[in-house]
């Protein structure tokens, strides 16, 4: 409880400073004083890591709500499908106190994961007509289908967000719906996956040209929930997801794949000498392999995908060579 006072002090002054609340290399400082405070004591490495982490993201998440400027949760929110995604963010505003909505266009779907949330559910039109936020959190096919044409005519007067990890293919699309439907547009990217909890995570804002209106209104929203926005543009996005996204799942799954080969080919049982590090690659590949259909729908979605892996072959054939000649 002092550490969240704390945190709370040291939110008003991000705040008043305009500073991000998330601060990495901060982050890792504190936690390797930690370990090294457990190796000092005699304590469990993997364990110290889990609380330290879950300290550390409750304080960001502290911090991160008090640089709301939302009171009360007057706006109900419309969740437009029923996957793991769906049902994260549906709890994370539940918790809030915000009036959540589950639809789609399977209305039974909606109303089974609606019963677990203990929400309401509804047919599309009857939902929409009850919502002043809308959160599109369906896949990339549903839109380029034509699914949000057909419902464009019900999001009139409201503000519209998709949740999609790649923006190439449909940002544009949605703008011009809402301009021609007269709705409020800005894309979001949650940068957490389904199994984490949103509180003291970030989520990506870029507004289309309707979204400008109510960026502030979105921001605070988030805040609201303990998850920091961050602002880009459609391009910066697209980039930057180009590395964090494909690059990095392209090597995790690589590396999975070469650790299999190269053990059964040498006969070795690689999780008998499992260290601290290895472990913390397995689980975070076990993680990425449940949500395996969003990871390659991310990979063919983004325009860069193609110049990053490309890049990291040039890349790891020139460290090859380099390590061979001992430089």
């Amino acid at each position: 409880m002092k550490r969240i006072e704390i945190a709370k002090k040291i939110g008003e002054l991000k705040k008043k400073h305009g500073l991000y609340v998330l601060d990495l290399l901060r982050e890792e400082e504190v936690l390797m004083y930690w370990r090294s405070l457990g190796v000092k004591y005699g304590l469990p490495i993997d364990a110290l890591n889990e609380i330290v982490r879950s300290l550390l993201k409750l304080s960001r998440s502290v911090q991160i709500k008090i640089q709301s400027g939302l009171g009360l949760k007057e706006k109900a929110i419309c969740m437009v499908g029923y996957g793991a995604m769906s049902s994260t963010l549906s709890q994370a505003f539940i918790n809030e106190g915000y009036k959540i909505i589950i639809t789609g266009r399977d209305v039974e779907k909606a109303h089974e994961v609606a019963k677990k949330l203990g929400v309401a559910s509804g047919s599309i039109e009857e939902a929409l007509t009850q919502c002043d936020v809308v959160i599109l959190a369906i896949p990339t096919q549903a839109f380029l289908e034509g699914y949000v044409d057909t419902i464009a005519g019900f999001l009139k007067g409201k503000i519209v967000m998709d949740i999609l990890s790649t923006k190439a293919a449909v940002f544009k699309r949605v703008e011009d719906l809402s301009e021609r439907h007269n709705f409020n547009y800005v894309s979001t990217h949650p940068l957490f996956g389904p199994y984490t909890p949103p509180r003291g995570e970030r989520i990506v804002l870029i507004p289309s040209k309707t979204g400008f209106a109510v960026i502030d209104y979105v921001q605070d929203l988030w805040k609201s929930i303990g998850v920091e926005p961050v602002m880009s543009t459609l391009e910066e996005h697209e980039k930057a997801m180009a590395i964090i996204q494909v690059l990095t799942h392209f090597m995790l799954f690589t590396y999975r794949d070469a650790v299999k080969s190269m053990a059964e080919e040498l006969g070795i049982d690689v999780e008998k000498f499992a260290t601290a590090t290895y472990r913390d690659i397995r689980a975070v590949v076990a993680r990425l392999e449940k949500i395996k259909s969003v990871v390659r729908e991310i990979e063919m979605q983004n325009p860069y995908s193609h110049y990053v892996k490309t890049s990291l072959a040039a890349f790891l054939k020139e460290r090859v060579s380099i390590d061979a000649k001992g430089d």
